[in-house]
């Protein structure tokens, strides 16, 4: 659903700004949804983020970035064990149909 931004209005003035989540075929709202008082919506430009995700989140998740900061990353292979790519702690090899009954 789209996010529309609404002023409350006070005579001439816009004194406050604000976002709601409507449905497309929503109507306007003309009063704000606490405090009843007159609102508009206003014009404004989408906000689209077609990859999903920033150029800083995928920096922050890289291998070389996840090792420096000293976290562990697994991945899972074929077999369905999930084996250590990233980082030196814990297991080189994590087995879920493996159950370590040593202690």
């Amino acid at each position: 659903m789209p996010i529309y931004q609404y002023h409350v209005i006070k005579g001439n003035q816009s004194v406050e700004l604000f976002e709601v989540e409507q449905k497309v075929d929503a109507p306007p709202l003309t009063k704000h949804p606490i405090t009843r008082e007159p609102v508009k919506r206003v014009l404004s430009s989408p906000s689209l983020s077609l990859k999903h995700t920033s150029r800083n989140e995928i920096n922050s998740l890289s291998p070389d970035n996840l090792k420096k900061k000293g976290f562990t990353q697994y991945e899972k292979d074929s077999s369905g064990d999930y084996l250590r790519t990233v980082g030196n702690q814990g297991p080189s090899k994590i087995s879920p149909n493996q159950f370590d009954h040593t202690g």
